[in-house]
């Protein structure tokens, strides 16, 4: 069994462990701290975007538009697999 790690998370862990001095004290240098910022409004923006559409969706359900509601559905289910890349 293989478990489902986003590459955005997977470079992250990457980061802090060659990151760490031989105490394991996590260290930050203007490049580490670049890299950490373009991955974390990477990380960001995939979040905000699910969590927008997931609150579409319970708007359109409210609504009743099952289509509409359906159409928001399969974005979020597109997003959701995205984010459980291995």
């Amino acid at each position: 069994m293989s478990v489902a790690i986003h590459p955005i998370h997977r470079q992250l862990a990457e980061i802090y462990f060659m990151s760490r001095d031989a105490n394991g004290v996590f260290e930050i240098d203007e490049v580490v701290e670049q890299q950490l910022e373009t991955l974390l409004r990477q990380n960001f923006r995939m979040i905000q975007r699910l969590d927008e559409l997931k609150n579409l969706s319970q708007i359109a359900y409210e609504r009743n538009d099952v289509e509409w509601q359906h159409d928001i559905c399969k974005r979020i289910e597109g997003l959701e697999r995205d984010l459980f890349l291995v």
